[in-house]
């Protein structure tokens, strides 16, 4: 009704479909404008419709639920629907099981011994058994009591990490940040725009999901749960969820904020489908027991198994009231309720310029063991700055108390002004052991040259990006190794990233068929095919810089590298369709544990007739038997040597394919703050516990007033402190 009212109104009026849809927005149909924003108030729980009535079959707690609006009849929908996606998924492998076992059969030679199976057949014989299993469990949500949960569960409570923060942490003051982004076009968590670059500062860094890992020991913690309990076969685990969890806006946290997420995020209204193929992925079951225990059963076991299954996304069912057809704008500028200690303040949002946190009051772990010296500071004020020179301008006056620093110019020769040599401003370089993403050289190897291995690892000894370290990064950053780094044991130690050499360059493009010279020394073909490639990148002058370097050492080597730079969009899409040949690009990883599944698996490459696939994640093209096997293995690696054996043969096949030149990265972050940023010293946290990538999403800093007014006074009287930079370096256990 929404989009039929709306074109007719754009008919009428004649006008853009954006400023139509702000008069919309504006208007509310005939509502108090303030209905649709910021300062919207959700009505009282009982306002919700029933969710269950007393024909369904649930436990009488379940029947006491108030649900958003069509929630009702959802789990019969729901599991209709995974029973249908499971035996759609079920036929689909059982179909390439026999085409790929007739086509091995037809290929068969006469008393030939029998072949060994592909990669594709592999995969899809343990998908069916997987699919298989899930059928045999019944529906997927389903509602029990807590009587019914297993005997015996050995519960885990994860109070034996070290302590996070410091003691002497002082709550009070605010926190400006400037971010150099776009302002983000809506404040909803889930629906159309609302994965954007915005959403880990306001949300992401604030949430707290059921369980987390320590940023020191790598150990689980509670999170929203405060006990835990995982089945003997690894697969299904029980979360008890603590009684004291409530959201920001005082709502407390049960097993039906669960369920409404689930309904929410998954309904048709929110336009949001990568949820569904979260939930139809990630979990084989959801069962309540009761309002404060969910056993969450993951498709096959595997390390960190409650890591993995507490990742399954809470939903203050309250606020969804007014769920509904026009739920993307109703809900555009919503805040949505946290269980962290910040949230949105409804008073602190300048569209366009600026959105700030507030501390929750009375927040529920703020007495908590390991929450409890985090989130000091009242608010946190993030400023939205176009221009780079204005937001170090205005850290330079005292505007901003922190910013990044990772740019070497900025580090060595921008930061040369006089509050850091008066000591007001300090430098802090941070070491930290994150999950490196996979920066570097992505090489299409469905087509010449890189169709041929022996090109692509004379490609590797033409690229001369140490030189690219030395001048452009003065050395600081380090060359990449394994395609996925900074997984502390999951990472393989041994590989290492070929280096620049014209001689063996030179060698392997001669085993590739470039034999011949050319008058101005670039190699070429006998049929005059000259070896030239073009890298493609999205537009960033450090990439062009970087080019000029590599372009005159690759020459030496008998190649020529053309470079083309282009709008994010467009890029993205010439790579995600494989219509590149060589391409700077990384994809973005997060701990404990890499997935090389969609990034390398054959399935994702060709298909059965050996074409490119477009628009999968395995931008490579690459089809590697030897790597589809690791990655299989990988996959139902249960116990954590197991996995971490996986881990690293996975690694060493997808460098021996060559299809990826590590580029650079750096082991650490480097910024600049006012001295009244204070971080732990404490004999548990010293600085920042190391599995952050940047310290500030720890929570852990607090504003000093005294060192504030102290500063103050001393730049006006023209005093002066010591020059002061930190060097933070990983703790002795990291390596």
């Amino acid at each position: 009704m929404f989009s039929s009212l709306f074109h007719s109104f754009q008919r009428t009026l004649s006008l853009p479909t954006g400023l139509m849809m702000v008069l919309l927005l504006l208007c509310g149909c005939g509502e108090d404008p303030e209905a649709r924003g910021i300062d919207w108030t959700p009505p009282p729980d009982s306002s919700l419709p029933p969710g269950f009535s007393d024909d369904d079959h649930v436990p009488a707690y379940v029947r006491a639920w108030h649900m958003p609006p069509g929630f009702r009849g959802f789990p019969a929908r729901w599991n209709a629907r995974v029973r249908s996606y499971l035996e759609q998924e079920l036929q689909k492998q059982q179909s390439v099981i026999d085409e790929e076992e007739a086509r091995q059969a037809a290929s068969a030679a006469p008393g030939a011994p029998e072949a060994q199976p592909t990669s594709r057949l592999l995969y899809a014989l343990a998908e069916r058994e997987k699919y298989r299993s899930r059928l045999s469990m019944g529906d997927y949500l389903v509602f029990l009591t807590e009587k019914e949960l297993p005997p015996d569960l050995h519960w885990q409570k994860g109070d034996n990490q070290p302590e996070l923060g410091d003691p002497a942490a002082i709550k009070g003051g605010s926190l400006r940040i400037g971010l150099q982004r776009t302002f983000p076009n809506t404040l909803r968590v889930f629906g159309p725009n609302s994965n954007n670059a915005t959403r880990r500062y306001i949300y992401n860094d604030i949430e707290l999901p059921l369980v987390r890992i320590h940023p020191q020991t790598g150990a689980l913690i509670p999170g929203t749960a405060d006990r835990w309990a995982v089945s003997p076969g690894g697969k299904t685990v029980y979360f008890h969820i603590d009684p004291k969890a409530r959201f920001s806006n005082g709502d407390p946290l049960t097993a039906r904020d669960f369920v409404s997420s689930l309904y929410l995020r998954t309904s048709p209204y929110s336009a949001e489908p990568f949820y569904t193929d979260y939930y139809l992925s990630s979990f084989a079951r959801i069962a309540v027991y009761g309002d404060h225990v969910v056993g969450l059963t993951l498709p096959a076991p595997r390390p960190y198994s409650a890591f993995y299954a507490g990742s399954l996304p809470s939903t203050c069912t309250r606020f969804f009231a007014e769920f509904g057809p026009d739920f993307p704008q109703r809900y555009l500028w919503r805040a949505v309720p946290t269980t962290g200690g910040y949230a949105v303040d409804a008073d602190g949002v300048t569209m366009g310029s600026r959105i700030t946190l507030s501390r929750v009051k009375n927040w529920w772990a703020a007495d908590r063991r390991y929450t409890r010296y985090s989130c000091n500071v009242d608010h946190i004020v993030y400023s939205f700055i176009a221009e780079g020179a204005k937001m170090r301008e205005l850290f330079r006056i005292g505007e901003l108390d922190v910013i990044s620093a990772r740019d070497s110019d900025y580090w060595y020769e921008g930061l040369e002004i006089p509050p850091v040599h008066a000591g007001y401003i300090q430098r802090v370089r941070f070491a930290n052991e994150w999950p490196r993403n996979s920066f570097g050289f992505h090489l299409n190897c469905s087509a010449p040259p890189f169709d041929d291995i022996c090109a692509r690892l004379g490609f590797h000894h033409a690229l001369n990006v140490q030189a690219v370290i030395d001048t452009l990064f003065r050395g600081d950053f380090r060359r990449g190794s394994s395609y996925f780094s900074g997984f502390g044991a999951f990472t393989n130690p041994h590989i290492r990233a070929l280096p620049y050499d014209p001689s063996l360059a030179r060698d392997y493009f001669t085993r590739a068929g470039y034999t011949v010279e050319g008058a101005d020394g670039i190699l070429q073909k006998p049929d005059g095919s000259r070896l030239q490639v073009t890298v493609s990148s999205r537009i960033d002058p450090t990439y062009a810089a970087a080019m000029n370097i590599l372009r005159e050492d690759a020459a030496l080597c008998g190649l020529q590298l053309d470079f083309e730079q282009m709008d994010d969009t467009v890029f993205y899409l010439k790579v995600k369709n494989k219509q590149y040949t060589a391409c700077i690009f990384s994809w973005g990883f997060t701990p404990p544990v890499p997935d090389a599944s969609p990034y390398f698996l054959s399935q994702y490459a060709v298909n059965a007739e050996g074409n490119p696939i477009p628009g999968t994640s395995n931008i490579t093209a690459i089809a590697d038997p030897q790597l589809d096997r690791a990655i299989l293995a990988a996959r139902s690696a249960s116990s954590m040597q197991e996995a971490i054996d996986a881990q690293h043969a996975v690694q060493k096949a997808i460098a021996d394919t060559a299809c990826w030149v590590p580029g650079w990265s750096s082991g650490f972050w480097r910024f600049a703050q006012w001295r009244w940023l204070c971080w732990p010293n404490s004999a548990t946290t010293h600085f920042c516990p190391p599995l952050y990538y940047d310290p500030l999403d720890s929570h852990l800093y607090w504003i000093d007033p005294q060192k504030k007014r102290e500063t103050e006074r001393a730049r006006a009287e023209g005093m002066r402190f010591p020059e002061v930079e930190l060097n933070i370096p990983l703790p002795s256990s990291h390596p």
